[in-house]
C-alpha cells in the first residue's frame, strides 16, 4: 500500500476535523475557563470537548499505520522500511519543537512565564526519548504546559515500535481477536489508575490509551480481509446504530454523572472508526463531499505541525502581549487570532520545507 500511497482526501478531512478540535479546546475552552458573560460560557461549553480530537487522531493514526503494516507484512525490508519511514516522518518537525522550545526558554521574558518555560518536572531528555509520556504518568504530572500536548507523540512512538512485530508475528485471523482484547483492557487499565485526583496516567499512558489505536488497526484489517464498500453497504444501518449509541450513552453518562467515566476514550474511537469507515466507503456521499473540501484537506496536510506548535506559540504571542501591549479584554481575543494566523503560516511553512522533504528522502525506502 505505502509503496502506491494515494493520500485520501475524505481521511486528510477528518485528520482536519481532529485538529480543529483540539485547537479550540487550548484556544477557546482553556482561556475561557472563568469567563462569566454568556457568549464566554457558551463557547467554553461548546467547546469542551474538544479532547476528543486526540482520540481521532490514534484512530486515523492506527488505520494508517495498520494498512501499511498489513499489506506489505511478507515483503522484504518490511521492518527496517517501516521504520526509517516513520522515523523520517516524525522526528524532524518533533526535535525542531524541542529545540524551539529550548531556546524560548533561555531567553528571560519567557523564561519567567510558567506556561511557556515552568513546571519543568519531566527530564529534558525524555522528550527526545519519547518517554516523557511514562514520566507524566508517573509523576501524575504535565509538567511544561506548553509541551503538555506532547504526550500523545510518545504513545505513537511507542505504538509504532511495537505494532509492526504486532502484525507481523500474529496470524492474520487471530489479530482482529487481539486487537478487541487490546480495547477492552484498555478500559481495565484506565480503571486501575483512577483514583481521586489521579488522571494523568489513566489519559497519557499507552497501555490505557490503545483502545482507539487499536479500533483504526482493526478497521485496516477489514479494509485488508473484506472489501470495506460491501462490508460498509452490507452492516450501514449498524454502523449508524453504533454510532447513534455511543454518543447516546455519552450524553446519558455525562448528563447523570457529569462525567463519561473510563469508558469515554473507547465510546468516542468506536463512534470515530464508524464514521472513518463511512468516509471510506461512500467518498461521493454528502459526507465524503465535505471531507473531502479542499480547505479541510489543506488544513488535516499539515496538522501535524499545527498540532506540535499551536500551544507554544499561543503561549509565546501571550506574553509578548502582556509584556510589551495590552492583553484583556478584546485586545486578548486579538492575540489569540494572531496566535492561530501565525500557527498556520509556521504549519504551512514546516509542511512545504521540513515534512514534505523528508517524506520524499522516506520514500527512497521501499518494501521489496
Amino acid at each position: 500500500m505505502e509503496n502506491n500511497f494515494k493520500r485520501i482526501s475524505q481521511i486528510d478531512g477528518l485528520r482536519a476535523i481532529a485538529i480543529l478540535l483540539v485547537i479550540s479546546f487550548h484556544y477557546i475552552n482553556n482561556q475561557l475557563l472563568h469567563e462569566t458573560s454568556k457568549i464566554g460560557k457558551f463557547l467554553c461549553l461548546a467547546t469542551s470537548f474538544g479532547w476528543v480530537g486526540v482520540d481521532l487522531f490514534f484512530v486515523l493514526s492506527g488505520f494508517l499505520i495498520g494498512s501499511i503494516l498489513i499489506s506489505n507484512k511478507h515483503r522484504l525490508n518490511y521492518f527496517s522500511t517501516f521504520y526509517i519511514r516513520r522515523f523520517v516522518r516524525i522526528i524532524p518537525t518533533y526535535y525542531l519543537l524541542l529545540i524551539v522550545f529550548i531556546l524560548i526558554s533561555s531567553i528571560p521574558i519567557f523564561k519567567a512565564n510558567y506556561f511557556v518555560a515552568g513546571n519543568n518536572v519531566i527530564p529534558t531528555w525524555s522528550y527526545f526519548l519519547m518517554l516523557h509520556n511514562v514520566f507524566m504518568g508517573k509523576l501524575n504530572n504535565m509538567g511544561n504546559d506548553s509541551m503538555s500536548i506532547t504526550w500523545s507523540i510518545g504513545i505513537e512512538e511507542q505504538f509504532y515500535l511495537v505494532i509492526p512485530f504486532i502484525v507481523y508475528y500474529v496470524k492474520n485471523h487471530w489479530l482482529p481477536i487481539l486487537l478487541i482484547l487490546f480495547i477492552i483492557l484498555a478500559n481495565f487499565f484506565r480503571y486501575a489508575y483512577a483514583a481521586p485526583n489521579v488522571w494523568i496516567p489513566a489519559y497519557v499512558l499507552l497501555p490505557c490509551r490503545m483502545d482507539a489505536i487499536s479500533f483504526g488497526v482493526l478497521i485496516a484489517w477489514i479494509n485488508g480481509r473484506y472489501n470495506i464498500n460491501i462490508f460498509a453497504n452490507k452492516y450501514f444501518k449498524y454502523i449508524l446504530l453504533i454510532m447513534i449509541s455511543c454518543i447516546s450513552i455519552c450524553a446519558f453518562l455525562y448528563l447523570k454523572y457529569k462525567d463519561i467515566g473510563v469508558v469515554r476514550h473507547s465510546l468516542f474511537a468506536l463512534f470515530f472508526a464508524c464514521a472513518i469507515i463511512i468516509a471510506l466507503a461512500k467518498p461521493s456521499s454528502f459526507y465524503g463531499k465535505i471531507l473531502a473540501n479542499k480547505k479541510l484537506n489543506w488544513i488535516g496536510k499539515i496538522s501535524y505541525s499545527l498540532y506540535l506548535f499551536h500551544y507554544l506559540i499561543m503561549g509565546i504571542f501571550n506574553v509578548v502581549a502582556a509584556t510589551y501591549f495590552i492583553n484583556t479584554g478584546t485586545y486578548a481575543i486579538f492575540t489569540t487570532i494572531a496566535a492561530l494566523a501565525f500557527t498556520f503560516l509556521l504549519s504551512w511553512l514546516l509542511y512545504n520545507y521540513v515534512e514534505k522533504p523528508t517524506v520524499a528522502f522516506g520514500k527512497k525506502f521501499n518494501y521489496a
